[in-house]
């Protein structure tokens, strides 16, 4: 019987599943559902994902959950309980475990006596920027992650402390979180010009293009109006993306006040939003004695790999890897934390992708290729036929040039001109800018 590890990450905006086996493979799905909806549903997604998978609950022997949400503690301890509660009703025998936000595990009873301590743990963007890290042997490294409703930067670099006695060190010193995500609501500020708003689209209704009765424009609508996303794989198609929703939300709360384009407001705001985080960045790493140029930008989330070029351009940086699992870097994370908290069981030093498409035996044309879209790159606003591949179908050592666009079902990598990508061993997509 095979051993299995299951990882959940409940977001703001989503949740996200990963399984890992003693071989390194990597088993992953995103969802809409969160505990704002219903814990029962999320139960039944779980089930769901088993199914899909092949596996028996008996063959899974631990779930580590981490709570990537800002709810109130009493709150989260209840839902955590019926989770729990849930799950055994449908069979799980395995104990539930949570990762704190110093890198600890616990159970629910030993999390109720200090519920702060589960919420919004950023331990598992750090650990798995630390895991791809060494994989890739670079020295100086810029995690970045973007989701839905925040985004985490941590710097690691040949002084940055390893042990695990030091997590809160790295954590302190490191490590940084703001609020800019995918929902992040866009307007106008108080001196006309397009800026990010305090409050996101969740829990609620979502970006306006989810057609879910949001009425306000975010990342996400300018992504999609900007030609970055396909309207018709977000999220493996659970989430249909209205482009008519996401102009119009843009026209009525930017557009039309401005006197300007959709397309120009869509191209103002990811613009605004990329200087935003790059700033942030350079703060960050301000009394780092490496230069930003001997750095490497690693790129998880959903919008992650979407700016990750862009911001890295704009810090001087030449190189970005989009990782195996970039999606769900922070479940994947809390395994990795798990792994540090039992001697018994190690993550391999190779993770790959289960049951998916092995391109090793490919012939013919560069089968990646799924087709062209229409991509706004330019700031004159000229549209580009940008060519869309399926990062699944990638060889090892394949490359590719920018201008393109790498689609998989959790994330999206955005390529610029003057830029080549190549797949490495691991399949890392490592994009390098000229």
């Amino acid at each position: 019987m095979s051993r299995y590890r299951f990882s959940i990450d409940l977001g703001e905006t989503f949740t996200d599943f990963v399984i890992l086996d003693e071989a390194g493979r990597l088993s992953i799905k995103k969802i809409p559902t969160t505990l704002y909806d219903s814990v029962g549903n999320l139960v039944q997604e779980i089930g769901h994902f088993l199914a899909e998978k092949q596996i028996g609950v008996a063959e899974v022997e631990a779930l580590v959950v981490g709570m990537s949400v800002h709810m109130q503690p009493a709150m989260a301890i209840n839902c955590l309980r019926e989770l729990e509660s849930l799950l055994q009703a449908a069979g799980w025998r395995t104990p539930m475990k949570l990762v704190t936000g110093h890198g600890k595990v616990v159970t629910i009873d030993e999390a109720a006596d200090d519920p702060e301590s589960i919420l919004s743990p950023r331990i598992g963007g750090l650990m798995t920027g630390r895991y791809f890290g060494e994989q890739l042997e670079q020295k100086n490294l810029i995690v970045l992650r973007i989701g839905g409703s925040s985004a985490f930067v941590s710097l690691q670099t040949d002084f940055s402390p390893r042990s695990p006695s030091s997590l809160d060190q790295s954590l302190d010193y490191q490590v940084k979180s703001f609020d800019i995500g995918g929902n992040s609501y866009l307007g106008i500020g108080e001196n006309g010009n397009l800026e990010l708003l305090p409050e996101h689209a969740t829990p609620g209704p979502g970006p306006a293009c989810f057609d879910r009765g949001g009425e306000y424009p975010t990342l996400t609508d300018a992504d999609l109006v900007l030609g970055f996303l396909n309207k018709n794989y977000f999220l493996y198609g659970a989430i249909p993306l209205k482009l008519e929703l996401a102009k119009n939300a843009i026209f009525k709360h930017l557009a039309e006040p401005l006197g300007i384009s959709v397309e120009e407001a869509a191209m103002r705001a990811s613009n605004e939003i990329e200087a935003t985080i790059a700033t942030r960045i350079r703060a960050l790493t301000h009394s780092t004695p490496a230069r930003l140029e001997t750095y490497s930008l690693l790129a998880f989330g959903g919008a992650g790999p979407v700016h990750a070029c862009e911001i890295a351009r704009l810090l001087g940086i030449t190189q970005v890897v989009v990782p195996v699992g970039a999606g769900v870097s922070s479940a994947l994370g809390y395994l990795l934390v798990l792994a540090e908290n039992d001697p018994d069981w190690a993550i391999p030093a190779t993770l790959q992708r289960a049951g998916y498409y092995n391109p090793s035996n490919r012939s013919g044309d560069f089968h990646a290729l799924k087709g062209y879209r229409s991509v706004y790159y330019e700031k004159d606003l000229t549209p580009c036929g940008c060519p869309i591949y399926d990062r699944a179908g990638i060889r090892a050592d394949d490359t590719l040039s920018g201008p393109a666009i790498i689609e998989g079902p959790e994330s999206t990598v955005v390529m610029r001109e003057k830029s080549y990508a190549r797949m490495d061993q691991f399949r890392n997509l490592r994009i390098y800018l000229r």
